[in-house]
């Protein structure tokens, strides 16, 4: 059922996005801009994402001897949000596009589907772990590409990674105290 409800949605947008009278049915007097059509694939790619998660887990499922009824039993509490963060996400693409609006409903469904992978992993194991990394790339690409697009269009601003957290702290470090170095020189103290 969550995977049909996502292929719904997707097709809707689709349909949307390549006809004209689609837009008029719903009496909708906006288009999107040529920007919009930027940000959409990305977040229709994270759609997409959420579908293939959805159906490649229901198929492992369908084949896992191995996992005793009660693991099985708590993978599809995992997937019960990914339809509601999905179509907040659809809707939130139709014209007038709010970029803003679009980026927090991504961000929501991109929080529960490394969450949802992460405990997919404690769940099925480690023979699953190659198609569960997979989607783990494809959660963070579709990220990546959204995060650009809003860098890009002056909506988002460059965050450092962990790693360079720590060199961004040193230099922060380092230009304190030469701070504090020119500030003794000009108070009359030298070192």
């Amino acid at each position: 059922a969550h995977a049909n409800i996502i292929k719904d949605a997707l097709r809707e947008l689709e349909e949307a996005k390549n006809s004209d009278s689609f837009m008029e049915d719903f009496e909708c007097e906006e288009n999107w801009s040529d920007s919009d059509f930027i940000i959409m694939s990305p977040l229709l790619g994270m759609i997409k994402t959420s579908g293939a998660l959805t159906k490649k887990t229901m198929d492992t499922v369908k084949k896992c001897d191995q996992l005793d009824k009660l693991r099985i039993d708590a993978i599809p509490n995992l997937f019960a949000k990914i339809p509601e963060l999905v179509d907040d996400l659809a809707l939130s693409l139709y014209p007038p596009l709010d970029w803003n609006v679009s980026k927090t409903e991504a961000w929501k469904l991109k929080d529960h589907m490394e969450e949802v992978i992460t405990q997919l992993g404690e769940i099925l194991g480690p023979d699953h772990k190659t198609w569960l990394d997979f989607m783990e790339k494809a959660v963070k690409h579709n990220t990546a590409t959204v995060q650009g697009i809003l860098i890009q269009h002056g909506m988002a601003q460059l965050q450092l990674g962990e790693g360079n957290q720590q060199e961004k702290e040193k230099g922060e470090a380092v230009k304190e105290v030469e701070e504090e170095g020119e500030g003794a020189t000009e108070n009359g103290v030298t070192s």
